[in-house]
């Protein structure tokens, strides 16, 4: 029985390989209520707290659960924000994220990622000898210092931020698992970054049959980040 239950988690974050493209990322109504969050000012909440955070998506809806860590890397918003959309480099630094698969037409990362591309991650650690994968597709690319090639201008009264979401698509309209992953890079002025990344899950069965698998999923978040500090200090 526990087996079937593992199995049939790992089919829920997997697809039905139908191929990658773009699809629109939010409805009106969600860009609406996105705009009027602080996306600079938003922090994990307390450990073991059964708070949820706000996602561009479904920025008004509350979450069964969440996974989030926070830490400084000494790098700039900017150089993290192109290792976070460089989908290719993620298995030479990621312990979590073995591979993503991308469409045809992406030839180099982060230059041809854009709002509404679907990949495949296949990540590592979250089911007991089993790989999982899952269809991802990039909801938001924020700028905060009107650079062009990062997105819109920031208007928060907040420190700059860069803003890097992604969000969870089951293929059947959401209504066996939601999920979005935003990752927010505020810089602290001294060449530091504050990295604040998370991903919160709304209601339906399969994140009932997720739910057992919080803390992996923490400790994976956790780790995530640790390696991509590594990674762009590494790089400096």
């Amino acid at each position: 029985m526990l087996l079937s239950v593992l199995l049939w988690a790992a089919s829920v974050l997997d697809w039905k390989s139908q191929g990658v493209h773009a699809r629109p990322a939010t409805t009106t109504a969600a860009r609406r209520d996105d705009a009027k969050i602080d996306w600079g000012s938003v922090r994990c909440p307390v450990e073991n707290s059964l708070e949820t955070l706000p996602t561009p998506t479904y920025p008004s809806e509350k979450g069964m659960f969440l996974v989030c860590t926070e830490l400084i890397i000494n790098a700039t918003p900017q150089e993290i924000y192109h290792a976070l959309f460089d989908f290719r480099a993620y298995p030479t630094w990621s312990s979590f994220v073995r591979d993503i698969a991308l469409p045809p037409e992406v030839v180099r990362t982060p230059e041809d990622v854009r709002v509404g591309l679907v990949t495949r991650f296949t990540t590592t650690g979250i089911v007991p000898l089993l790989n999982t994968t899952s269809v991802e597709i990039v909801t938001v690319m924020k700028g905060a210092f009107g650079d062009d090639d990062v997105g819109e201008k920031n208007t928060s009264t907040s420190p700059p931020y860069l803003m890097a979401t992604w969000r969870y698509d089951d293929e059947l309209h959401g209504t066996a698992s939601r999920s979005e992953h935003p990752s927010i890079l505020v810089d602290r002025g001294d060449g530091t970054t504050l990295y604040t990344s998370y991903e919160t899950y709304f209601t339906g069965p399969g994140t009932l049959l997720l739910l057992p698998f919080k803390q992996t999923l923490q400790k994976q978040y956790t780790q995530q980040g640790l390696d991509l500090k590594a990674y762009v200090e590494k790089a400096k």
